[in-house]
């Protein structure tokens, strides 16, 4: 190994040899071909000391020298790591053959019975933090084993790239005396080239040491682990045996203590009542204690088995372990994987039992407390005794108190002593549950992340061999099996036996099967009851709904009550594994079968769907006729392949459970194909009238859905059947999931719907009170008959429902959605991290700590382009929910809400594009580059687009204009819809939308009529005759404008005589309207007054008149005039007022 480590350096002197003699300018002083720090030291000293130099070329050289030293020291570091693997290449088996004869197995030392309760305790509590420290070092070395067998193609990669590094290198060292350089800085950055390759060499023979020590130190690490274990366990077991001879001496403390005070009770029978009740009393105290010191070895006990437990389970997780690494991906380590699976502890069994051991714990706090504060009382024994002595009976004597009170004084004393041991034993109960508890914790977690592993690779490996031969024969096994006459006699005998012993429950499922069956047809013609209310405002109620619907469960429950019914008395007394199993499968097909039944029974005619959700009768219709035929395979086939999971013996599950998988599997698939299909009218009208993204992508999702259940029955027939299983199981979950969803959207629209109606009809009732109100004080009918008006109740369609409670619903459904779906599919992540081992392509980080060389997975891939689809989804729906959500709650306009909700949508667009390159390893060091020069490039060929974006993001910022604001820009005016990245678009008076590009809202002229005020001013421009009386037309005109509804008082009106014209007296009427609406209005208004007011006070309205004199013509004669030009066109200007 040294001559490999010296091989490597020598070669390095050799390739700082020739350059140094291949330099073709001189640095300022020779750079020796092995650097050392004192060496780069001086020279960053020396660069301290020269006072001409310019401080630019200062900064990068002390730049330079500071590198050249950051790589020398990683260099050192290096090198002491690759002499440290060179001395484990020669200690390290040694030391594997040390701990292996040190690996038999020694015997316990055997406890002295003369060792004190006290003393014992000691020893278990050392004991306990010895398995602690034990255990902690065996979790220490097994992650350093994981680590260590994933380093061999590691250092294979990591060599290769620094071969490459090395290359690149060279070349920098050749071009580093370019004539561009100054011969200080080119002596500096060769020192920090040659300190880099010093550096790389050192991490090369670095790596080359570890991978010759590989084998060596994997060995020891394994044979340290195995020590670890046999350390654990030995512990382990020294605490059984002390846990075991302390449970022993207070079991017989109590059991003498209880004999002892049972005695005195005896004793005391003929005594006097204060000693009979405190004989009792410290018999009570003892009978307690007695139970608590029981109690407590049960909790022993059980955290022994726990503790066994977790090490078994800890054996076998290091097992299957060593076992990936040898086998990885291959097909027959699946089997092992699945048997593992099937028995792994069950999770939620410790949360159950952690809540019954939390009340425990406190019921033994409330107990200890109790106890202390008696044994608090009891402490004074002169007082007590005084207190009974002095309820005691009269007419003692005194030599008869004397003797009473001394033996109520050995009873005290002796009640202390049991109250203190009371106390203490509830401290050890508590002590004991609370280790009990840490101990099934532990062993929950292990059991978590043993249950993680297994799902990262069962879903990729094969659980069962594919069809063949032998899959048929064993076929024919388990039919026969499974027709059995002695399971099925069996599973009767238990079913009957749970009957016998629990007969009330029977008789109550028993009686609600026969009322289910017995009103079935009552329950038919309650849930037509009150469909004809429905859309009738005066009787429709929602409550109408929540009736049909339970009604609906009630039709749905017979058979799947039937099934659970059995299901649950074949589980009371299961003995057999075939029972256990029936009774699961019974359960499971219960379930479906209630499924299948609630659809059916929500599709019938007159039901909730059709009558009260508004679904198409035909499309209904056919769901039914489809669902029919599904129950007879679905639950026949769900109830087969749970009996034959169930079984301990794999055959059954892969061969008649995988077959019934299959059929049921099938069956769905041709369910789905049917049910779901575009074509069909049920799903075209449920999402159609919705006209969102799922109905338009209906040709995607349409044959994935069906295409997924076919492919799991491919999965299963290749041996992937737990990976099928697994997927069907959490896509029935997410179906249940989507089919509540949509029972809550649709009676939350029937809900809204009803409410909206009967506003509406409040409302309309309320108008036609109010106009018969009117009417009546004005005239009565002569003869009180008048003939009433129909009341026209406006029809409210689901569309019309509010779009900020809509957007509620689908907020609530969506949030609902989210948390349902990851409490389905979590347990399946871990498998998905399996692709985080497919390495695409690598990459090279600076860190702190040098060149770090990072993978690129499948994995990153996928979850980049996740969080794109994520982040996409949030750009289009989260915008809209922060505007329901807080928007709407501050006082901000509709243009504020609006340039929020975009600049969000912007930053989520470029935080989620970011964090996806930053996944698969595009930083900004990697792009800023093309960055600047496509920002260059498209500077020229996009001027325009940036311009309008950058603009854009003014509009949003400035706010110059908003959603909804009027505005003029040059001949086009309108109100703003919507402002997008490049354009605004704007709709004009005549429906039209314009789209106008940002830049032109920035670079010209704007006018905004409601950006900060409504109100904007009128003006109407009148002349009259030159005879009129300017005073008067004034009057008529101001109190004209005055009186006008529409004009505002603040700011007042105003009448103005501005000149006098050709032909008239100009006035101008100012007046000031509140909505820019209102102006064309009030200005057709205001003309049509003003002419009606002229004329009624014969004021003339004069029109322009002109008079054309034309002199000298034809004044001279022909001959003498000059060439007639062409003749010009007369213009006139004239301007004509139009009434």
């Amino acid at each position: 190994m040294s001559r490999l480590s010296a091989g490597l350096f020598f070669i390095a002197l050799a390739l700082a040899s020739a350059f140094s003699s291949d330099a073709a300018t001189p640095p300022v002083s020779s750079t020796p071909a092995l650097v050392t720090l004192e060496q780069v030291r001086s020279k960053l000293d020396t660069l301290a000391t020269l006072r001409d130099l310019p401080e630019s070329e200062r900064t990068q050289a002390k730049e330079l020298y500071q590198q050249a030293i950051s790589q020398l020291e990683a260099a050192k570091t290096y090198a002491d790591t690759a002499e440290n693997y060179q001395r484990q290449l020669q200690a390290a088996p040694a030391q594997t053959a040390r701990l292996q004869e040190g690996s038999l197995d020694k015997p316990l030392p055997a406890l002295q019975p003369t060792l004190s309760t006290d003393d014992l305790t000691k020893r278990l509590t050392q004991a306990q933090v010895d398995l602690g420290d034990a255990r902690k070092r065996f979790n220490e070395l097994d992650q350093q084993l994981a680590t260590q067998q994933a380093r061999p193609k590691s250092i294979t990669v990591e060599l290769n790239d620094y071969k490459e590094r090395a290359a690149d290198l060279e070349a920098k060292l050749q071009a580093v005396s370019l004539p561009a350089t100054t011969p200080l800085l080119a002596d500096a950055r060769r020192l920090a080239l040659v300190s880099q390759r010093q550096a790389l060499v050192q991490e090369m023979v670095m790596l080359e040491q570890e991978q010759l020590s590989y084998d060596v130190r994997l060995a020891l690490l394994n044979a340290q682990r195995a020590a670890a274990t046999q350390e654990i366990a030995r512990t382990q077991a020294q605490i059984q045996q002390l846990q075991t001879m302390l449970n022993e001496r207070r079991r017989s403390e109590t059991a003498a203590v209880v004999q002892q005070t049972t005695q005195a009770t005896e004793d005391a029978a003929a005594k006097p009542a204060a000693i009979r009740d405190a004989a009792q009393e410290n018999a009570a105290i003892s009978q307690k204690l007695k139970e608590v010191v029981q109690h407590g070895n049960e909790i022993s006990d059980r955290q022994a088995q726990f503790d066994r437990r977790l090490a078994d389970l800890t054996e076998r997780v290091g097992g299957i372990k060593q076992q990936l690494g040898i086998a990885g991906f291959s097909d027959a380590i699946g089997p092992v994987l699945l048997q593992e699976r099937r028995n792994l502890p069950d999770v939620r069994q410790y949360l159950r039992n952690a809540s019954e051991r939390q009340q425990q714990i406190v019921q033994a706090r409330l107990d200890q407390y109790q106890a202390t504060e008696r044994l608090r009382r009891v402490r004074s024994v002169e007082e007590e005794l005084k207190q009974l002595t002095a309820s005691a009976e009269t007419g003692w004597s005194d030599a008869q108190r004397d003797a009473i009170q001394v033996e109520l004084r050995t009873l005290l004393a002796d009640r202390q002593q049991l109250l203190e041991k009371l106390a203490a034993g509830y401290a050890n109960l508590i002590s004991q549950l609370v280790a009990a508890d840490d101990s099934q914790r532990k062993l929950s977690d292990q059991a978590g992340q043993y249950g993680a592993l297994l799902d990262r690779y069962l879903l990729w490996v094969r659980s069962s061999s594919p069809l063949n031969i032998e899959w048929l024969q064993g076929l024919g096994r388990a039919l026969e099996w499974s027709l059995t006459p002695t399971h099925w006699w069996e599973a009767g005998k238990n079913a009957l036996q749970s009957a016998q012993n629990q007969p009330l429950p029977l008789a109550l499922a028993a009686l609600a099967l026969l009322g289910f069956f017995y009103y079935r047809r009552r329950f038919i013609l309650l849930l037509a009851t009150g469909v004809d209310a429905i859309g009738d405002v005066r009787n429709d109620s929602f409550w109408l709904t929540i009736r049909a619907l339970g009604v609906t469960g009630l039709l749905a429950l017979p058979w799947p009550w039937l099934l659970a019914w059995l299901g649950w008395l074949s589980r009371g007394n299961a003995e057999t594994d075939f029972a256990r199993g029936l009774s699961q499968g019974l359960i499971a097909g219960a379930f479906v079968t209630l499924t299948c039944t609630f659809l059916r029974q929500l599709c019938r005619p007159q039901g909730v769907a059709i009558a009260h959700f508004g679904w198409n009768e035909s499309g209904c219709r056919f769901l039914r006729r489809h669902l029919g035929w599904f129950l007879w395979i679905g639950p026949p086939s769900v109830i087969i392949t749970a009996l034959c999971d169930a079984q301990p013996e794999a055959l059954y599950g892969d061969t008649l459970g995988r077959a019934a998988f299959c059929i049921g599997t099938l069956a769905l698939a041709a369910l789905l194909w049917r049910v779901l299909h575009p074509g069909r009218r049920l799903l075209a009208e449920l999402m159609a009238r919705r006209a969102g993204v799922a109905w338009r992508l209906r040709h995607l999702w349409y044959p994935l859905i069906v295409g997924q259940y076919l492919l799991m029955v491919g999965q299963a027939l290749a041996g992937y059947y737990y990976t099928a299983f697994q997927l069907r199981e959490r896509l029935a979950l997410t179906a249940w999931l989507l089919l509540g969803a949509l029972l809550l959207v649709n009676l939350l629209l029937r809900w809204l719907n009803v409410s909206q109606r009967r506003l509406a009809f409040q409302r309309a009732l309320s108008k036609r009170e109010a106009q018969l109100t009117a009417r009546a004080k004005e005239t009565a009918a002569p003869s009180g008959e008048a003939a009433p008006e129909v009341l026209e109740i406006p029809a409210v369609d689901l569309t019309s429902v509010g779009e900020q409670t809509r957007g509620l619903i689908n907020l609530l459904v969506f949030v609902g959605l989210g948390f349902g779906l990851w409490q389905i599919w979590a347990d399946l992540i871990p498998a998905f991290s399996i692709l985080n081992e497919i390495t695409l392509w690598h990459q090279t980080l600076q860190t702190a700590g040098g060149a770090q060389i990072a993978d690129i997975t499948l994995g990153n891939i996928l979850v980049a382009v996740a969080l794109l689809l994520l982040m996409g989804f949030c750009a289009r729906n989260l915008p809209g929910v922060l505007e329901l959500v807080v928007l709407e709650r501050l006082a901000v306009d509709s243009g504020t809400r609006n340039a929020i909700i975009t600049i969000s949508r912007y930053l989520i667009v470029a935080v989620g594009l970011a964090a996806a390159l930053d996944i698969v390893g595009i930083g900004w060091g990697q792009v800023q580059w093309l960055v600047a020069a496509l920002g260059v490039g498209l500077g020229f060929g996009l001027q325009e687009i940036f311009a309008n974006f950058v603009s854009g993001l003014i509009l949003l910022l400035e706010r110059p204009i908003r959603v909804g604001d009027t505005v003029t820009l040059g001949d086009q005016s309108g109100t703003v819809a919507r402002i997008h990245i490049r354009a605004t678009t704007l709709v004009d008076w005549d429906r039209k939308e314009i789209i106008v590009p940002n830049k032109t809202f920035i670079t010209h002229a704007l006018i905004n009529w409601t950006r900060n005020d409504s109100i904007t001013r009128v003006v109407v421009p009148v002349g009259v005759a030159y005879d009129s009386d300017p005073i008067q037309v004034h009057d008529l005109l101001l109190k004209l404008a005055a009186t006008h509804p529409l004009v505002l008082n603040e700011p007042a009106p105003a009448v103005l005589f501005l000149k006098f014209g050709e032909s008239a007296l100009e006035f101008e009427v100012r007046v000031f309207v509140r909505e820019l609406a209102n102006r064309l209005a009030l200005t057709h208004d205001l003309h049509n007054r003003i002419i009606a007011v002229l004329r009624e006070h014969h004021i003339e309205i004069p029109f322009p008149q002109r008079e054309v004199h034309l002199h000298g013509w034809p004044s001279r004669s022909r001959a003498t005039e000059p060439p007639a030009a062409e003749p010009q066109p007369l213009s006139v200007p004239m301007q004509l007022d139009q009434p």
